[in-house]
């Protein structure tokens, strides 16, 4: 029987304290002991994996995570980085799908299984890497982060993408028994996980053109009837329901709940169209800045600086801390003998996957993007973490009984272990390249 919400609530605040009380006393990130927390709660039998109250409570923080990192970037920073971050972002899903791929047919000459692998581990997870920066300072954070962030959310869409259709010709493949399937089929997997997403960006795109961007493009300075038409319309809407009209001209606990509203909405509609509720909220999150806190053009800075950092805290202290637990909760050990047996398998994983992310990352991020090897080496292990999308994956496989239990807990080790490796290492790259960089600047 599940416990009562409060006792649950209560466990949840005691591993969110003891995680911030060690993570000050050791310096380590404290995403590292909402993890731990998490493995040891499960394990002891405090808190279940199965509880709603935690599942709800972890799917809503991911949507406060998602909406605080869109907040943290702006606009104009985003398409710099993705213009940056995407060569790392399909290095970094080839080569780490390419690795697990192969050492996972190694041990099982399982196919669907091995593709599965492969595509659960491909994803990078932004929540791990921008929880772990939020607790560092360097001089070089402010131009990696938008790389590191735009990168990963690159790898995740791509990643979400080809599981919806892979997914559906696995299924099929394992219905018929055979690896034989037509082009025609697998185009036709296809169109429903890409148009989708297509709609997706089409509409949020359309939203934040009417609702939120202050400006119009310049490309709409251009002649033409239609151009013309979208322009006055957009100023018209934007005028009487643009952004500044709702957020600009509230208090500020009010703007705060339109925010929150604003991150569901976007979630929304990323559900609706199949995509993940996490690229919904981000996006929602992105297309807000500043300029929406103004009134009678005069900006309030210091109105959209208070929002953030209350949202901030809802989202840092508590609402994503659950979301990491609920990870830690998916480690559920039923004997010594199978986590060791669990264990050697998962370590090998990693370590392959490490390898081969770390390559991938670091060399395009240097040969590509022309980084420095300390930028491009900290750009890979920033690219380690393996939470949101890989979690989704593996429990989507799961339910189509494409992988057992048994798979979901190697998954969930290996993943755990690359995980508890991002607050340590990060840390270590973040203090050799500040210590260069103060070093070149003498």
């Amino acid at each position: 029987m599940e416990n009562s919400t409060t006792l649950v609530l209560i466990n949840l605040l005691i591993i969110i304290i003891a995680s911030l009380w060690s993570s000050k006393k050791t310096g380590i990130a404290d995403v590292l002991f909402y993890l731990i927390g998490g493995l040891l709660a499960v394990n002891i039998h405090v808190l279940s994996p199965h509880s709603s109250i935690i599942e709800t409570f972890a799917f809503i923080g991911t949507i406060f995570l998602f909406f605080y990192l869109g907040l943290e970037e702006n606009l104009k920073s985003f398409v710099k980085g993705v213009k940056s971050g995407w060569k790392i972002a399909i290095a970094g899903i080839i080569l780490p799908f390419a690795a697990i791929y192969l050492v996972t047919y190694l041990l099982t000459h399982d196919v669907i299984k091995s593709l599965v692998f492969g595509m659960a581990f491909a994803p990078t997870s932004i929540g791990i890497a921008f929880l772990t920066l939020n607790t560092l300072t360097f001089s070089a954070k402010s131009r990696l982060q938008p790389i590191i962030v735009a990168a990963a959310l690159t790898d995740d869409v791509l990643s979400l993408i080809l599981w919806g259709v892979l997914g559906g010709i696995l299924v099929s493949l394992q219905q018929s028994a055979s690896l034989q399937i037509s082009l025609d089929s697998i185009g036709a997997l296809m169109v429903h996980p890409v148009s989708n997403f297509l709609f997706f960006s089409i509409v949020m795109g359309l939203i934040a053109y009417l609702f939120f961007l202050f400006n119009p493009t310049a490309s709409l300075k251009k002649e033409s009837p239609i151009l013309l038409w979208l322009n006055k319309t957009k100023s018209t809407i934007y005028h009487h329901a643009g952004a500044v009209n709702f957020l600009g001209r509230q208090e500020i606990n009010t703007a705060i709940v339109i925010m929150i509203f604003l991150a569901f909405i976007g979630s929304y509609i990323a559900e609706f169209f199949e995509t993940s509720v996490a690229l919904g909220a981000y996006f929602m999150g992105l297309i807000i800045n500043k300029d929406h806190f103004s009134h009678k053009g005069e900006s309030n800075d210091e109105l959209f600086h208070d929002a953030i950092e209350k949202l901030r805290f809802l989202t840092l202290y508590f609402f994503a801390p659950i979301f990491f637990i609920s990870i830690g909760l998916h480690m559920e050990i039923a004997s010594v003998s199978l986590l060791l047996s669990v264990l050697s398998k998962a370590v090998l994983l990693a370590a392959v996957l490490f390898g081969g992310q770390f390559l991938a990352a670091s060399f395009t991020a240097h040969y590509i993007n022309g980084l420095s090897w300390r930028s491009s080496s900290l750009i890979g292990i920033a690219m380690q973490g393996r939470a949101e999308v890989t979690f989704l994956v593996a429990m989507s496989a799961f339910s189509m009984k494409l992988i057992d239990s048994g798979d979901l807990l190697l998954i969930s080790v290996s993943a755990f272990i690359l995980n508890l490796s991002v607050p340590f290492l990060l840390k270590m790259a973040a203090h050799y390249h500040e210590k260069h960089d103060q070093a070149e600047t003498i």
